[in-house]
């Protein structure tokens, strides 16, 4: 492993969390923060390397480069001139022309402005809402900028802001003074507002020095898209795979954040905010040019952490080890919901305590002592092979953030229980999401349902969550090839399609899916059903549908509940106790007959 000591200025939770990634690979890691900091709290390996001080004074800054190799950020609120002032004195690695500063001062310069930061992103025709300067504190001045970008909009402080402080909603002109008093004594700039359907994000690893916006695909590598959701201006919760998204909006997410990222100098891990837009279009919200709040999920979820990329992506010696699929998705869902401080200092732990009773939860609490209302405290990751059970799972967990943000300002010395009470009434008012169907059943007339029946009846006995739809490929075509272009964006697994005649609807939903499509010919009153079988069988080249025999549901049920099964090891059970029944009970007949021989065993059963 490489030896070079790792510098990091800040050692709040993302410190704490890249000093875990580093231990695992035996490379030191010094921090610059308080006595106390998250980070130096299990890192008294490289204790002797610390520096107790703050990453905003020139001279701790200094003193911490000259006890490691090569430095990094935890947070991007540092001071780039003594960065600079490094870089002169010292720019590489002895022996090396790999810089000592991951990524450049230059970048976190840029993205610590955030209007700088979206003009640099226009230079490179990177999608972002339009932004204007405010350059007066005067109110005609935002006015006149409002009559350009329309109401509303978002005046926003160009430095210092984070979590949503910083920003102010302006809705129309009596928003304006109010808003310039608020954020007084700031350097500010005007955004169009974004009427974003969703919030996404993309953590995104730089394994090259060079910035290169035409070299994005081989310098980048994209962790998986994800959906967020804030409140307060604080993230809440991170989905992965983000639900209800196509999979073609999923990859441009991906492409537009490595995009971005390629343009800036230096390794690492950065975190890209983005919008969806009502037409499924993207804007890059932001940029952080570190780990991010978004990925704490791959510590778990992906076969390598974004604080294991940080930690390689900066040394030069394991840059180039991050090879393609590092950064994939080890399971088939997840979601992180954050723990904020509530009323008194120990209010967060009433959710990791509720944690613990839940299978499978991942409980990060970030050593930070006493909470305070707002303050991130730590995470709850869930796991699951469907994003149907890791809401379930998640469900009681946001009921008890709910109650803890709800008692908010409730310093009594009864909030504990008032708490766990607002938690339990949460519970009953706001029942856990009904399960996402994972397969689904069409037919392209209601006279096919009674064909549909035994199968439908075999998904319940399975537990196996399906809805059942008519989507004529004829009467309506439209409406078919819609619901097949939305179903793996919807998490459909499986759909099975019966058809009678011509049995044009199997063929044709699998021609607009990724989805596995079965074919259950239906029997109509000429042909037997033979003209059915042959249509859905008979597909060209390229466009499979799995095919059963003609009006059998029943298997067309099973062999969906196998292709669930893939990733749902109770429905796999289901199948496999199904098979051993079958066997089972064609063993009891096997011995009745070797027993009664088959003069008696056909007389029972005549």
């Amino acid at each position: 492993m490489d030896n070079h000591v790792v510098g990091v200025l800040g050692g709040g939770q993302l410190g704490r969390m890249l000093v875990e990634a580093a231990n695992r690979l035996n490379i030191k890691v010094a921090v610059l923060d308080g006595e106390n900091a998250p980070a130096k709290q299990i890192n008294l390996v490289a204790s002797d390397k610390h520096v107790t001080g703050s990453f905003a004074t020139a001279s701790d800054v200094k003193e911490l480069a000259s006890r490691c190799d090569v430095l990094t950020y935890e947070i991007e609120h540092v001071d780039t001139k003594v960065l600079e002032e490094l870089e002169e004195e010292k720019p590489f690695l002895d022996g090396t022309k790999w810089s000592r500063i991951q990524p450049s001062w230059k970048t976190v310069r840029t993205i610590q402005d955030k209007f700088t930061q979206k003009q640099h992103f226009a230079k490179f025709g990177i999608s972002t809402a339009k932004s204007i300067a405010v350059g007066t504190s005067h109110p005609q001045g935002l006015k006149d900028i409002a009559d350009q970008l329309g109401y509303p909009l978002m005046l926003k402080s160009r430095t210092e802001a984070y979590d949503g402080r910083g920003n102010f909603p302006v809705k129309s002109v009596s928003d304006i003074e109010p808003a310039l008093k608020a954020l007084a004594n700031r350097p500010l700039y005007a955004e169009k507002w974004a009427h974003f359907k969703m919030e996404l994000a993309v953590m995104v690893v730089k394994t090259a020095q060079e910035d290169s916006i035409d070299s994005w695909e081989s310098i980048t590598l994209g962790y998986p898209t994800v959906e967020t959701i804030h409140e307060d201006s604080i993230c809440k919760l991170v989905y992965v795979p983000p639900r209800g998204v196509s999979k073609n909006v999923v990859r441009a997410a991906q492409d537009l954040a490595r995009r971005a990222v390629a343009t800036f100098a230096g390794t690492g891990v950065f975190g890209v905010e983005l919008f969806l837009l009502q037409d499924d279009t993207l804007v890059v919200n932001e940029v952080a040019p570190r780990p991010h709040n978004s990925g704490h999920y791959t510590i778990e979820a992906c076969h390598m952490s974004q604080y294991e990329a940080q930690i390689r992506a900066i040394l030069p010696d394991l840059a180039s080890t991050i090879r393609p699929g590092s950064t994939d998705l080890a399971v088939s869902a997840a979601v992180m919901l954050n723990i904020l401080g509530g009323p008194q200092p120990d209010s967060h732990l009433l959710v990791a305590k509720a944690a613990l009773e839940i299978p499978g939860a991942k409980i990060h609490l970030y050593g930070k002592g006493d909470g305070r209302p707002g303050r991130k405290m730590g995470h709850i990751t869930i796991l699951g092979s469907s994003m149907s059970e890791c809401e379930a799972k998640i469900h009681p967990l946001i009921q008890m953030v709910d109650a803890v943000r709800a008692h908010r300002t409730d310093s009594s010395p009864a909030s504990a229980a008032s708490i766990a009470a607002t938690a339990a009434d949460l519970q009953k008012t706001n029942p856990p999401p009904t399960r996402r169907p994972v397969v689904a059943v069409v037919m392209g007339s209601d006279t096919d349902l009674a064909t549909l029946r035994p199968g439908l009846t075999i998904l319940d006995t399975m537990d196996i969550p399906y809805e059942v739809h008519i989507t004529s490929a004829h009467r309506t075509p439209q409406y078919m090839l819609d619901f097949g272009k939305a179903a793996a964006a919807r998490g459909l697994k499986a759909i099975i399609a019966a058809a009678g005649g011509a049995a044009h609807l199997p063929g044709m939903m699998a021609s607009e899916t990724p989805v596995p499509v079965i074919g259950v010919p239906v029997k109509a009153s000429s042909l037997d059903g033979l003209d059915s079988l042959l249509s859905i069988v008979q597909m060209p080249r390229g466009i499979p549908v799995a095919t059963v025999g003609i009006g059998n549901s029943t298997n067309a049920a099973i062999l969906a509940a196998r292709i669930v099964g893939t990733s749902e090891a109770k429905v796999q059970d289901w199948v496999a106790n199904h098979l051993q029944k079958m066997d089972d009970e064609n063993m009891e007949k096997e011995y009745r007959l070797q027993r009664e021989g088959w003069k008696i065993y056909k007389k029972l059963d005549s």
